[in-house]
């Protein structure tokens, strides 16, 4: 059946028009509350406002039943006889601008949204200051903003009206903070969230709006608290306890991460990308047996067991960063496996770590990170050629790729290799092209000379040395080259001249100066002498004196309080370096290995150390200390664990051998610590003192057990 020509709605609808006519025109659509009185809604007396409501009412129906044509005809016809309502003006805008979203063909869309605006001009024209046509007109300009910049602008000012006016209205303050986001004035966003907070606490997806803001405002410790608050309402919330424990990572609190990541409940806690997460928080805070355990089934499972194409670089500072891969590789197969290859490494699995380590670098000939790090474990595992040819190849192809920085980074590495093999003609001839620089190279250079300087000081060679040094610069050494060269100088047999070159550095003005001189002095084992220049330089105004410059001479000057039997000196110290920097953690070691020494504040001395640990797990000095304070505290198993741990982290330092003999004594295992003594013995040939200290313990195993 027709009616004028056009479709009719459904019964139901024709039921609905009946009904509302019957109970008076159009009176029953409109929100007094909303309305204020200076709009009239079209419900005036007349045949023609009755055609008008009744045109509008099938507008709405129509439009609800999805007969879009016939609706925007039913509006137009409302408009002939009722051109002074505002209400058909806006509803008319708002279908305009339903079908602009809709429309496939931009031309189409771009006539929708024309006409869209020319009506919701309209209903703002009759009405300016009613509430509801200033939220048509935010919708309709935010939609033709995507094809007109300036009419933001527009939607910005009628929203704010609006949120202004009626603060409660949640659905109105969602759109403006949406649109202050966009709009990237995050901390307005911020407070407009905060807002809906306060008015409704059940919206949550206002929380996270208002996370999103406080992030894009540069304000992540106010995100991690409304994340924390998300976590308690719902703890299930896995992308706000991932995006929290994130958070956390970023300020390198990594035991805040485990805690986080641990607490969420099943099903969430077997999430892989939670596991992933609490696999490097594991790591990071040296808990790495739990690293290992959560990592390995992620690598079993089928989408992350293929086999590596092209693996991220390691991370040479935390939190961990990732390369790119090669096409058709999983970036996140490959963090895993470069975790494990880590966490193995950090274990002192040398071998099975160079291992893996190999395969993934295979894929990546020219990552730096990664060929240092696999580089170093090859020299942990007793193959010094080995660990060379890594950094030689890298060397290579860097050259030929063009990455001049990144080259000269790897031949500084591959020399320091050498350096420690006791290749002494490998570490000149490698360093000869960054010897050959120039000044403005210095941050290059100059440790090349160092290091050159310390292989032929090694050799004995200190007339080679200062023809180095003087060779580097026509004018004034630079204060570390000048540091070297009073080295040199001493070592040479000419005290007088490095004493008086030292005092000269020492008495400059430059920070840096005085700071050389004092580690010269404590190379030197002059550490009485380094005493007064650090506590000189410490001295001096905070501006005079850098903060990574003066958390260094507060290391040193400890360590010479120390040395030198100052010893509550020296914990007061390193007590304030803490303060200053509580990641410090060489710092961290040294003051816990005192008290181990002493047997003194055990407890804090583990503390101290298992914090050195877990900033750097796969330090054996660290690890050394921490099987040493085990076995002070009687916990001999766990001395052990560490211990063998640390032998296989330092191969070649004796002290980490007589400790472990030490344990194994206590534990009856005298074979054993045989073993370690004479290990220890055989290390420590270059200081008899010590060896004959390392003797007796080895002779008195023969005497029954160690008292």
């Amino acid at each position: 059946m027709k009616m004028s020509g056009r479709p009719l709605p459904s019964f139901a609808s024709l039921l609905a028009v009946g009904l509302a006519l019957a109970a008076g025109p159009l009176a029953a659509l409109a929100n007094p509350a909303a309305a204020p009185a200076t709009v009239a809604p079209p419900s005036a007396s007349g045949a023609r406002a009755n055609a008008g409501d009744f045109e509008f009412l099938m507008a709405n129906l129509l439009a609800g039943d999805g007969m879009l044509p016939e609706a925007l005809s039913a509006f137009e016809e409302a408009e002939k006889a009722r051109p002074d309502s505002a209400y058909i003006h806006l509803e008319h805008a708002q279908l305009l601008a339903r079908l602009a979203q809709a429309a496939r063909q931009p031309s189409a869309q771009t006539s929708y949204l024309h006409k869209a605006v020319d009506e919701v001009g309209k209903a703002r024209q009759i009405a300016p200051h009613n509430l509801d046509v200033l939220r048509g007109v935010g919708m309709v300009y935010l939609e033709m903003a995507g094809q007109d910049a300036a009419a933001v602008h527009t939607a910005l000012e009628a929203l704010e009206t609006v949120y202004q006016s009626d603060p409660q209205d949640i659905q109105t303050a969602i759109n403006l903070g949406r649109l202050y986001l966009d709009q990237q004035q995050p901390a307005k966003a911020a407070a407009v969230f905060r807002e809906v907070i306060v008015q409704a606490p059940q919206q949550r997806a206002a929380y996270a709006l208002l996370v999103e803001a406080l992030l894009r405002d540069d304000q992540p410790k106010e995100a991690e608290t409304v994340l924390a608050q998300i976590l308690g309402f719902e703890p299930a919330a896995l992308e706000a306890r991932l995006t929290l424990a994130e958070l956390q990572g970023r300020r390198n609190d990594y035991a805040a991460v485990v805690a986080t990541l641990s607490a969420a409940p099943e099903p969430g806690r077997g999430d892989a990308r939670l596991q992933r997460q609490l696999a490097w928080a594991y790591y990071l805070t040296g808990d790495v047996d739990h690293a290992l355990a959560t990592v390995e089934p992620l690598l079993e499972t089928p989408e992350t067991a293929a086999t590596p194409t092209s693996p991220p670089s390691p991370p040479a500072q935390r939190p961990p960063q990732q390369s790119p891969a090669a096409p058709g590789a999983d970036p996140e197969d490959l963090q895993l496996q470069l975790l494990k290859g880590l966490a193995l490494a950090a274990q002192g699995h040398n071998q099975e770590a160079a291992d893996l380590l190999a395969r993934l670098r295979a894929a990546r000939p020219t990552d730096l990170p990664l060929a240092a790090t696999l580089s170093k474990v090859q020299e942990r595992a007793g193959h010094p050629d080995e660990a060379a040819r890594v950094l030689a190849e890298i060397d290579a192809g860097l050259a030929k790729a063009g990455k001049q920085d990144e080259e000269r980074q790897a031949r500084l590495e591959l020399a320091q290799v050498y350096y420690d093999a006791k290749q002494w003609d490998r570490v000149s001839e490698t360093l000869q092209p960054l010897l050959r620089l120039g000044p403005k190279e210095e941050t290059v250079r100059e440790p090349a000379l160092l290091l050159a300087a310390d292989a032929l000081i090694q050799r004995q060679s200190y007339d080679d040395a200062l023809k180095l040094l003087d060779k580097a610069q026509s004018g004034q050494l630079p204060p570390n080259l000048a540091a070297k060269r009073a080295e040199v100088l001493f070592r040479a047999g000419h005290a007088p001249e490095a004493a008086r070159r030292l005092e000269d550095l020492a008495a400059a003005k430059q920070p840096h100066a005085a700071l050389a001189a004092a580690e010269t002095y404590q190379r030197l084992d002059k550490y009485a002498e380094s005493i007064p220049v650090l506590e000189h330089l410490l001295g001096r105004a905070a501006t005079d004196l850098p903060a990574p410059s003066a958390k260094a001479a507060r290391f040193l000057l400890g360590a010479a309080y120390e040395r030198t039997g100052k010893r509550e000196q020296a914990v007061a110290e390193f007590r304030r370096l803490l303060g200053a920097d509580p990641e410090y953690h060489a710092a961290l070691n040294y003051l816990g290995y005192m008290f181990a020494e002493r047997g003194e504040n055990l407890d804090e001395a583990q503390k101290l150390i298992e914090r050195a640990v877990a900033l750097e797990p796969d330090n054996g000095a660290y690890v050394d200390s921490l099987g040493w304070v085990y076995y002070r505290r009687g916990r001999f198993e766990q001395a052990r664990a560490a211990l063998e741990r640390a032998t296989r982290l330092e191969v070649g330092d004796g002290t980490v051998q007589e400790h472990l003999g030490d344990v194994y004594g206590a534990m009856g295992e005298r074979d054993r610590a045989g073993e370690a003594y004479r290990r220890a013995i055989e290390l420590e040939r270059g200081d008899p003192a010590k060896a004959e200290a390392v003797r007796r313990k080895l002779d008195s195993l023969a005497g029954g057990p160690r008292p």
